[in-house]
């Protein structure tokens, strides 16, 4: 496995992760999904402002790209002929770029969404277990909260740490669990930077309004 055959998982991954789904659903309104609530790329603020529908169609999509992205990752592995450790590296590879690709979108000005629906569609190829955990731990906090922003904030700094619990606990492969938190990490990383550069464009508009 080559450096290229990695930067060709990460450009697939990003491709793929960038197609914006929230803004193509807003198209089918005649709106612009950056102008509509709180103007993040999800599915939640589409689901909020443009209908229920077009909301769980877009929490489909951005899951499915996440988890294609991984499913390609592995796939092209398998072309290659690598080893199963080798294929699931380009899995992790390319999930982490779709998460950025959504993130920063290549499509609609390299603005996105917030990548949450991304990074567990990504997950589910290699890693579900810590996905799942992860996707439990931050339901549970929001309910707690009654507010997204606090249930993120808790649950992405400790998200590396439950995929390698999780994995452990399911597969016994220190390797992979290794492997699939570093790759929770960087996508921890990725959805902390977004979250924060989406409260302070909020922050700057409140205060200019």
């Amino acid at each position: 496995m080559s450096g290229f055959d990695l930067v060709a998982a990460a450009a697939i991954g990003y491709l793929l992760g960038g197609i914006p789904s929230a803004a193509l659903a807003a198209r089918l309104r005649g709106k612009r999904i950056f102008e509509v609530g709180s103007g993040n790329m999800g599915a939640m603020n589409t689901a909020r402002n443009l209908g229920f529908g077009l909301g769980f169609a877009v929490l489909a999509a951005d899951i499915a790209k996440g988890a294609l992205a991984a499913l390609l990752g592995l796939a092209m592995g398998g072309l290659l002929g690598a080893p199963p450790d080798g294929a699931r590296f380009l899995a992790l590879v390319a999930g982490v770029a779709a998460v950025v690709g959504h993130a920063w979108s290549p499509y609609v000005g390299f603005k996105g969404g917030k990548s949450l629906a991304t990074a567990f569609g990504a997950s589910l190829p290699v890693y579900v277990w810590g996905g799942l955990a992860g996707l439990v731990m931050i339901t549970a906090l929001a309910l707690i909260f009654r507010r997204s922003g606090p249930a993120t904030g808790l649950t992405l700094p400790v998200y590396p740490v439950l995929i390698y619990l999780a994995t452990m606990r399911a597969t016994a492969d220190q390797e992979l669990a290794f492997a699939a938190a570093t790759a929770g990490l960087a996508i921890a990383i990725v959805v902390l930077v977004k979250h924060l550069a989406l409260w302070l464009k909020a922050r700057r508009s409140r205060a200019g309004g």
